[in-house]
């Protein structure tokens, strides 16, 4: 019985060619970063009505009650270069014309670096600091407070109304995450809720 003889020299030519193709195909798109978006950091910006997003204790001599959000990188790689701002701002329904953005400060830091940048690392998360209460008529925005910051506006937020605060995370490289706060103190009991809104 004879066995035929299949000669693979054109197939193995083509085989190695496309192999090559190929290869290069995926060097140019992994040089072009087409792949990073699937190692890429993302934030993720979180709030519950409960410690460690909100908490009591003091400032200075008096009792103060804070509301922060948690900046969390559910990605793969550090996002770098993390600053959180207030960059809009609403009482009972009426766009603030009269507050510009302000940058926010991080909790758990020394004040001299609490607005310094910082680095989350993949599963780290940190809290940025939005709002204060210190005594019972006014909730302050959490920003600059030493004698070198003159904004203009008042950074004091009456707490028998409803305020809208929208905030934004920036980052060397990820994607800005913005998010709103609301806080409605027309209630018995302070009522602070978050929502994702928007994807920058």
């Amino acid at each position: 019985m004879a066995l035929l003889a299949i000669d693979w020299g054109p197939v193995s030519t083509w085989a190695a060619a496309v192999a090559t193709f190929l290869a290069a195909l995926i060097a140019i798109l992994v040089a072009l970063g087409v792949f990073d978006s699937f190692r890429a950091p993302r934030i993720r910006v979180t709030f519950e009505d409960r410690e460690p997003w909100t908490r009591a204790g003091s400032l200075g001599e008096t009792s103060a009650y804070w509301v922060r959000v948690g900046i969390e990188n559910v990605g793969r790689r550090a996002a770098r270069g993390c600053v959180g701002r207030l960059t809009g701002l609403a009482t009972d329904d009426a766009p603030r014309r009269d507050v510009d953005p302000v940058q926010l400060r991080w909790a758990g830091m020394p004040r001299s670096r609490s607005f310094e940048p910082i680095d989350l690392r993949p599963g780290q998360r940190e809290f940025l600091n939005v709002l204060v209460r210190a005594g019972e008529d006014r909730w302050r925005i959490v920003t600059f407070d030493d004698p070198d910051f003159d904004p203009g506006f008042a950074t004091e937020l009456a707490v028998l109304q409803t305020h809208v605060i929208q905030v934004a995370v920036f980052a060397d490289n990820a994607e800005t995450v913005v998010s709103t706060l609301q806080v409605d103190g027309r209630r018995s009991e302070n009522r602070v809720e978050l929502s994702l809104v928007a994807h920058v």
